[in-house]
């Protein structure tokens, strides 16, 4: 899935705020994503017992932006060959996700659907702010 083209974007703009005890978090945001979208690397190096994290907030249709939206997505270790997928996670724009302790490694997350479809260019999907912790 590392392969996989990236149909929107996925800036830094600030680092959030450290849960006591988390070794890293990053706040972000993504505009017009589709699915299969999948985040910038972060490196978690186990050197604690905190959860990998994923939350988006606003979700919104980018075309109706009146139009809120529902997101679900996977959480993968980049490793070489095909990656490992640490599994998929419902409703990120509902609450905050966790995929447990992970391993030390590289991971991103990768967009599964939007609004429960997960077919090509059926939704885009912008959301301010996006957080991951780990």
């Amino acid at each position: 899935m590392s392969g996989a083209l990236v149909s929107g974007l996925l800036t830094t703009v600030t680092f959030g705020v450290l849960p006591a005890h988390a070794e890293g978090s990053k706040t972000t945001y993504i505009s017009y994503w589709a699915t299969g979208g999948e985040s910038s690397r972060w490196h978690d190096g186990d050197n604690d017992n905190t959860s990998t994290t994923v939350r988006f907030q606003n979700c919104k249709i980018a075309s109706s932006p009146g139009t809120r939206a529902s997101a679900a997505v996977s959480v993968w270790k980049d490793v070489f060959g095909p990656d490992e997928n640490k599994g998929s996670k419902g409703d990120v724009c509902s609450a905050t996700k966790s995929w447990g302790v992970l391993a030390e490694g590289d991971y991103y997350f990768s967009l599964d659907n939007i609004n429960g479809a997960s077919g090509p260019g059926t939704f885009h999907l912008d959301a301010k702010p996006v957080t991951m912790t780990w």
